[in-house]
C-alpha cells in the first residue's frame, strides 16, 4: 500500500481489463449487426431453372379456348341485335313509304309475311286480286339475315307464318300479235287461275288502305331461341312505331309517325 496510490503494475492491470471489456462489447455489437443486415435468399429463388409442366400448358390452352368461345358467342348475339334493329327500321320505313303512296295514288297496299321474309302487294281493282309490286324494286321481296325470324300478331292473336313466300305471278298485259290466239288465251287463263288461287290462299297480313290507315298489327323480329328485342306495330290511332325491349323487359319507343300533341305544341311555341 502506498497511501492510496496505484503502482504502475496496477495501472497496467486496470488498462488490460478495460480494453478486454471494450473488445468483448465490440464483438457482440458486430455479431448483432451482421445478423440484422444479412439478407438471406431461399435456394429455390436463386437457383430455380425449372419450366412449365405439360399439365400447366394444357390448362392455359383450355382457359384461352373458353374465353375465345365466350367472346365469339357474345359477338354473335350483339350482331344479331344490330341486325334486328336494322331490319325493324327498314320495315318501318318501307311501310311508311307504302302508306304515303297509297294516299297519293288511291291504291291499297298490303304485306304478306313469311317466317323469315316478306313481300309487298297491291290490290288490282280490275282483276279483284292482290298482285306483287313488280314494277318498283323498292317493294321487292326481302329476306331476313340468317338466324332471324318474324312473329306476327293480328287482333291480339299470333299468326302461324309459312316457312316461305308463295309463288305469285303478274299477267303481262302486252300481247304478241303473232302469237296464236288459242295458246295465248289458255296461258292467260292459267295465269289468272294461279293469281286467283294465290290471292285467295295467301292474302296480305298487313293492310295499308288508300286512306292512309294501317290495320293494327305487331311484328316482332327475334333470333332463334332468344327473346325478341325489337318490334314494329301500329296503334289504334294509326301511329306506326318501332320499339325496343329494355332491361326491365318493357318496350321503349324508338321511332313513330304520329307526333304527340305536347311535342306539336312545343314546336308551335318555338316557331312563334
Amino acid at each position: 500500500m502506498n497511501g492510496g496510490q496505484q503502482t504502475p503494475d496496477g495501472d497496467k492491470t486496470a488498462l488490460r481489463r478495460s480494453s478486454s471489456a471494450i473488445l468483448w462489447r465490440s464483438s457482440i455489437l458486430e455479431t448483432h449487426l451482421r445478423k440484422v443486415f444479412t439478407v438471406r435468399h431461399p435456394p429455390s429463388a436463386v437457383h430455380s431453372t425449372s419450366g412449365f409442366t405439360l399439365m400447366e400448358v394444357l390448362v392455359v390452352i383450355v382457359i384461352i379456348g373458353v374465353i375465345v368461345s365466350a367472346a365469339t358467342i357474345a359477338f354473335g348475339v350483339l350482331g344479331g341485335d344490330r341486325q334486328s334493329e336494322d331490319e325493324s327500321k327498314r320495315f318501318w320505313a318501307l311501310l311508311q313509304q307504302a302508306r304515303e303512296e297509297a294516299e297519293i295514288q288511291s291504291l291499297d297496299f298490303g304485306v304478306h309475311v313469311a317466317r323469315s321474309s316478306y313481300e309487298f302487294l297491291r290490290f288490282d281493282p280490275r282483276k279483284n286480286l292482290w298482285l306483287p309490286v313488280e314494277s318498283d324494286s323498292f317493294y321487292a321481296p326481302r329476306q331476313l339475315p340468317e338466324g332471324l325470324r318474324f312473329r306476327l300478331w293480328l287482333e291480339a292473336r299470333e299468326v302461324v307464318l309459312k316457312p316461305d313466300l308463295p309463288v305469285r305471278s303478274e299477267e303481262d298485259e302486252d300481247e304478241d300479235e303473232d302469237q296464236d290466239e288459242d295458246e295465248d288465251s289458255n296461258q292467260r287463263q292459267a295465269v289468272q287461275r294461279d293469281d286467283i288461287e294465290a290471292s285467295t290462299k295467301f292474302p296480305p297480313h298487313i293492310m295499308v288502305m288508300s286512306s292512309g290507315e294501317i290495320m293494327p298489327f305487331e311484328l316482332q323480329i327475334e333470333r332463334d331461341g332468344a327473346e325478341a328485342m325489337w318490334r314494329v306495330l301500329t296503334l289504334p290511332d294509326n301511329d306506326l312505331r318501332v320499339e325496343r325491349r329494355t332491361d326491365n323487359r318493357d318496350w321503349a319507343l324508338v321511332m313513330q309517325t304520329k307526333v304527340p300533341e305536347e311535342d306539336e305544341d312545343e314546336k308551335r311555341r318555338d316557331r312563334t
